[in-house]
């Protein structure tokens, strides 16, 4: 089994030094608010996925007054031992797996996969479209290296095309032939996004499908419509329809950079129609939906859920922790146990955290 055996912090957030060893399946995290729970659980998912899930900036992660945080994860899967270090500076992040240096980060991203549930995955139902789409971008992406790739060539070739486009005035124009090249390749790599995103969502339904339904006591179903922003059999039609607005805004008005997805629960938009359980009943749903996608891939996963229970009633509490798989490691963060059933109590490890692990 592949699991986080120990994490040790050094200058992360709220933490001056702090070392935690954990245990191969559920490790819940108890403490106020404000101490230091998510920032631990977002240095894990930092060393799976090399940034964090809620910082804008990089610079946000090292503790004020420093210059560098660096996160160190030993991992164990049966009899492997694997050190990764991750360091975090104004100047970048690099990381280093067992004293090698990464080339580079995407060629580190694989390493293990990451399902993190947070507060703000309420965004995903009702909040605005790039939230979904780093949703797709970041899990797609963890087990798709193809989808990887072209997606970083495409976010490429955008901010180019955007750069030629700011540059157009009607007097001297631009080079032409230059953004036909650049749209060309976009619109290749566009085609394998989309149709990646197409496929990705309608496997996600499937292993989505019944999990809402049994949290909510069989009273909601949710399902996950993709809206891409072009067909992708018409992405050349669509920037030549969109070449003169392009010119005028001085950005590019087509693309999968626009997409979208709706969440539906009984049928209808959750956005508009669900109460705030029920929208965090669904956004939970698609994240653990994402866990057992993600392990037909691979077997190196870890689950997050951190401050999963608020606004959630007893009863869907505690079906969503029959849901979990113990097979996996999973983290929880809380502030009290006292809810928590007596049989995830008992196979769990309970970590008290005061104000950065003192």
């Amino acid at each position: 089994m592949f699991y986080l055996s120990e994490v040790k912090l050094t200058k992360f957030r709220c933490y001056e030094t702090y070392a935690v060893q954990f245990i191969p399946h559920i490790n819940i995290i108890v403490g106020n608010n404000a101490v230091g729970k998510t920032s631990l659980v977002e240095a894990i998912y930092c060393l799976g996925l090399t940034k964090s899930h809620k910082a804008t900036n990089d610079s946000e992660m090292i503790k004020n007054g420093e210059e560098v945080a660096v996160i160190k994860g030993f991992f164990q899967n049966n009899e492997e031992k694997d050190e990764i270090v991750l360091s975090i500076s104004e100047k970048g992040k690099r990381v280093n797996k067992n004293n090698k240096i990464e080339s580079t980060l995407s060629k580190y991203l694989g390493y293990f996969s990451i399902v993190m549930f947070c507060p703000e995955d309420l965004g995903l139902v009702n909040g605005v479209p790039v939230f979904r789409r780093k949703f797709l971008d970041v899990n797609i992406g963890q087990i798709n290296k193809k989808y990887l790739k072209s997606l970083i060539n495409y976010r490429k070739l955008l901010k180019q095309r955007n750069e030629v486009l700011k540059v157009f005035n009607e007097k001297q124009g631009y080079d032409d032939r230059f953004l036909k090249i650049i749209t060309n390749a976009m619109i290749d790599e566009a085609k394998t996004i989309i149709e990646e995103r197409k496929k990705f969502i309608f496997l996600l339904n499937k292993h989505l499908f019944g999990k809402c339904d049994y949290i909510s006591g069989e009273k909601e179903e949710a399902k996950l419509v993709y809206n891409p922003n072009c067909d992708v059999d018409n992405l050349f039609k669509e920037s030549e329809l969109k070449k003169t607005l392009d010119r005028l805004t001085k950005t590019t008005n087509w693309g999968p950079h626009r997409d979208d997805f709706s969440i539906l629960i009984n049928g209808k938009e959750a956005s508009k129609y669900a109460s705030q359980g029920q929208q965090k009943t669904a956004a939970l749903s698609m994240k653990l939906g994402l866990a057992d996608l993600i392990k037909t891939q691979t077997e190196r996963i870890i689950v997050i859920l951190d401050d999963v229970f608020g606004e959630l009633d007893l009863e869907r509490q505690n079906r969503v922790l029959k849901l979990l798989t113990f097979d996996d490691q999973i983290f929880i963060t809380t502030t009290t146990i006292d809810n928590l059933s007596e049989q995830v109590l008992k196979d769990s490890q309970i970590i008290h955290i005061e104000n950065g692990g003192e």
